[in-house]
């Protein structure tokens, strides 16, 4: 960070009145604060930040200046070196109103490598996670799970020692070895089925005992919760918004259930529910009208086993159960245990990664029947990419996913692109026949948004880049929209005149590839950056990470202006990952 940026930065926390998730200032005119080791801390175990010295947050952020930076320098570098695992910072000093500051970037550290702490406090005493302008202390269970997330997970093959053959469901193990045999080899044609059942982890040795795996009892067990209470599904429909909203008639919720069963059962049961508190709207397949549910019943099995299979099972969370919530405008579901391995919340869907903490109850339910002919799951990492794919077919908004240490959600939007208005409009254009994301995106650009390829597939669920600019280059071929800029800047637009009843987007304008000089005459690279990525889409920070190529407090930081600039426009809550961010149209 130059002293140019920096003055920038202050410029917004004066406006903001406060530190921010990605920058910490202090004073430091004494010494080196001794909490500085929780602000690396709680950086490195975020998305990483700036620590400030040298700036009197209390007094409007005034510059009061470090008087020895040479050895503010050290000792912050010492701090650093005193973590586990050490931080590798950048430690800069700049001048700025004739003082000195002293920069420390502190890097968002690897997941595998987390939690970041203080070496001679110890994980559980000396773990910080950054929430919103403050350090705030690591749970136990989340110090448990990024702990846990360093090694190999074991726990849907522990033994229940109180448990036996007798509480498996008959049927269903019979049902899993006869395609287990019919798949898997001779290998299993030749043993008991005892035998089989061990070696596949649903049973296990324990003491002088053959008894069920958690995994096996969580699959075939007559009733799981015997032995595990909590391990089920909670589900709660709101007549509002927000969970603590009255309905019409002082109702604090139209139905709550409490769902017990194997994961097979507590599926469907989840499922069968759902329909019942959902409605029914038209949407289009092809060129015919069909009534269907407001989720897709596909999406719906898939998020649910999803949350069975990758929650976690440790002894810490075995207390928490996977809660479904049903509010009006959006359907919420959460399960204990974040995201394990290498995988990234902007990644989901879009790159194929098997990658969980459960990997014998993946391999048990890839083989366990549905009762409609499929497999509870089929274990290959495709299970969101069809959920992304089956909403845009509907003609339904992407999800919006958040990994938070120890717990992991899925919200969908209540929300169709396709609705009865839009498709009398699309059936208007009379171009021919155009695919379901093709649809979506015309209905997004309508009102003069803008959209480059990456905002396509967030908008459409399209994973692949080469059928998204396909899709694009067919619409530019019809007519329908118009290409501006060439190669990674590519910007599409809703075609001018050439398409009837687009109420009023003669008035728009082409679509600029940088801030227009009025709105932002100081217009960084990074914010030129976010601009262009956004294009028509509606992304979170992590996206927009992913697709500039900047550090997350860049991306924030350069969010912040252009929402100062009018440029940008936040949807959702503050600092909450789920947030989304759009282009305000000019």
């Amino acid at each position: 960070m130059n002293s140019s940026e920096l003055r920038d930065l202050l410029v917004e926390l004066r406006h903001l009145g406060n530190d921010h998730a990605s920058c910490e200032v202090k004073r430091a005119r004494g010494g080196l604060p001794a909490s500085v080791w929780e602000t690396v801390s709680a950086f490195a175990n975020a998305s990483g930040g700036f620590l400030i010295l040298g700036i009197d947050e209390r007094n409007g952020f005034e510059v009061t200046g470090i008087r020895e930076p040479g050895l503010m320098e050290a000792a912050l570098g010492a701090i650093c070196a005193e973590m586990e695992p050490p931080v590798r910072a950048q430690i800069t000093t700049v001048e700025l109103d004739g003082e000195m500051v002293v920069i420390c970037e502190i890097p968002q550290l690897a997941r595998d490598q987390r939690p970041c702490y203080k070496r001679n406090l110890g994980p559980w005493a000396g773990s910080r996670i950054r929430v919103s302008d403050g350090d705030r202390r690591l749970t136990d269970y989340e110090v448990a799970v990024l702990l846990a997330n360093r090694s190999d997970q074991r726990h849907d093959i522990a033994p229940v020692p109180s448990a036996s053959l007798a509480d498996l469901d008959e049927d269903l193990i019979q049902a899993f070895l006869r395609r287990i045999r019919q798949t898997k080899g001779e290998i299993f044609r030749r043993v008991s089925d005892e035998r089989a059942l061990t070696m596949l982890n649903v049973l296990t040795h324990h003491e002088a005992s053959l008894v069920p795996t958690l995994a096996g009892l969580l699959v075939f067990g007559i009733y799981p919760q015997t032995f595990e209470p909590q391990l089920g599904i909670t589900f709660v429909a709101y007549p509002a918004n927000s969970a603590g909203a009255l309905g019409p008639m002082g109702e604090r919720f139209t139905e709550n259930q409490a769902i017990d069963g194997s994961i097979p059962v507590l599926v469907a049961e989840c499922v069968r529910i759902l329909k019942r508190n959902m409605k029914r709207r038209s949407v289009i397949t092809g060129i015919y009208r069909v009534e269907e549910w407001e989720y897709p019943e596909e999406v719906l099995r898939e998020a649910l086993v999803n949350a069975l299979v990758h929650r976690d099972y440790s002894e810490f969370a075995r207390g928490m159960q996977v809660q479904v919530e049903m509010y009006p405008d959006r359907l919420l579901i959460r399960n204990p245990g974040g995201l394990f391995g290498p995988v990234e919340v902007g990644s989901l869907g879009t790159v194929t990664v098997t990658s969980s903490r459960n990997r014998a109850l993946l391999k048990i339910l890839e083989d366990t029947p549905f009762g409609d002919g499929h497999m509870v799951c089929e274990n290959r990492g495709t299970g969101i990419a069809r959920i992304r794919m089956a909403l845009a077919e509907a003609g339904m908004e992407q999800p919006r996913f958040n990994d938070d240490i120890s717990l992991f959600s899925v919200e969908f939007p209540n929300h169709t692109l396709l609705d009865e208005e839009a498709i009398s409009w699309l059936g208007s254009l009379g171009r021919g026949p155009l695919s379901r994301s093709q649809m979506a995106a015309l209905v997004v650009m309508r009102n003069g948004t803008t959209m480059t390829n990456s905002g396509y597939r967030a908008t459409t669920g399209v994973p692949d880049s080469r059928v998204a600019s396909r899709e694009l280059r067919d619409l530019v071929d019809r007519g329908l929209v118009t290409l501006h800029g060439s190669g990674g800047g590519a910007i599409y637009q809703i075609a001018v005149g050439s398409v009837p009843n687009l109420f009023e987007i003669s008035e728009i304008p082409p679509p600029p590839t940088a801030p227009s000089p009025a709105a932002s005459e100081k217009a960084s690279s990074n914010e030129t950056a976010i601009l262009s990525a956004l294009g028509g889409a509606r992304l979170t920070r992590a996206e927009l990470q992913a697709a500039t190529g900047l550090k997350p407090h860049q991306v924030s930081h350069a969010l912040r202006l252009l929402r100062a600039h009018g440029l940008v426009r936040m949807i959702g809550q503050a600092r909450l990952r789920t947030t989304r961010y759009e282009r305000v149209p000019d």
